[in-house]
């Protein structure tokens, strides 16, 4: 058999090739494959109107206040509800990749602020189960507007806690939700909180507004 090395280092490039994308297919297809089904499902003729064509959220007019990229583990944990979960970071504001992170977590909104600095966090989260949903945090704030004025909840992240301190519960319109976060924030750093309601209808939000009232080192 007579050696032919242009054709053994083109097979040996081309099952490196197949090799590292099955690694890279098996590290993140899950992922692709998720917000592949919200493409899909967002698109099937049943789905409800406004979460197929409608943005989650539009503040668009609020000043724009990207992550940092520091983007380590934060945990959001509200004591009185019973909420402990942690906050994922949606790579942009479609709505398929926001319903991606939501099966994991909460959802910082791409464009606000990252808990703990100057201006306003927006974070989302489940109050139902809808049919296709695939997570674990379905429920996360279904007793979200049990929050009243004075009540504390906490972002964790490393050996810091952030303490948050209610001072407004609202139930609102889509629209004027999204009027509510387009204003510059009434403090330094503020937490919104935004779930779906009444429970099963998206037809409202829950708007839980709080401060930032202290950090503590753990």
């Amino acid at each position: 058999m007579i050696f032919n090395p242009k054709k053994e280092i083109g097979i040996f490039l081309a099952i490196f090739l197949v090799s590292c994308f099955l690694v890279y297919l098996f590290l993140n297809g899950g992922a692709y494959f998720r917000i592949l089904r919200y493409e899909l499902l967002l698109r099937f003729p049943f789905i409800e109107k406004d979460l197929g064509v409608k943005p989650i959220l539009d503040f668009g007019n609020a000043p724009e206040t990207r992550t940092t990229g520091n983007e380590k583990s934060y945990n959001l944990y509200i004591p009185k509800i019973s909420v402990l979960a942690p906050i994922i970071f949606p790579k942009d504001k479609s709505n398929e990749n926001i319903l991606t992170s939501l099966e994991d977590g909460v959802a910082l909104y791409p464009g606000s602020s990252m808990p703990g600095e100057n201006g306003r966090a927006v974070i989302l989260g489940h109050s139902s189960r809808i049919t296709w949903y695939r997570g674990r945090y379905a429920y996360v704030f279904a007793l979200l507007n049990k929050l009243q004025s004075g009540d504390e909840f906490y972002v964790v992240s490393g050996n810091k806690r952030l303490v948050y301190k209610v001072f407004a519960n609202d139930t609102l319109t889509p629209e004027k939700t999204n009027e509510i976060l387009s204003q510059p924030p009434k403090n330094k750093s503020e937490i919104a909180l935004i779930t779906c309601w009444p429970i099963g209808s998206s037809s409202k939000r829950t708007l839980i507004q709080a401060k930032l009232d202290n950090m503590e080192q753990l």
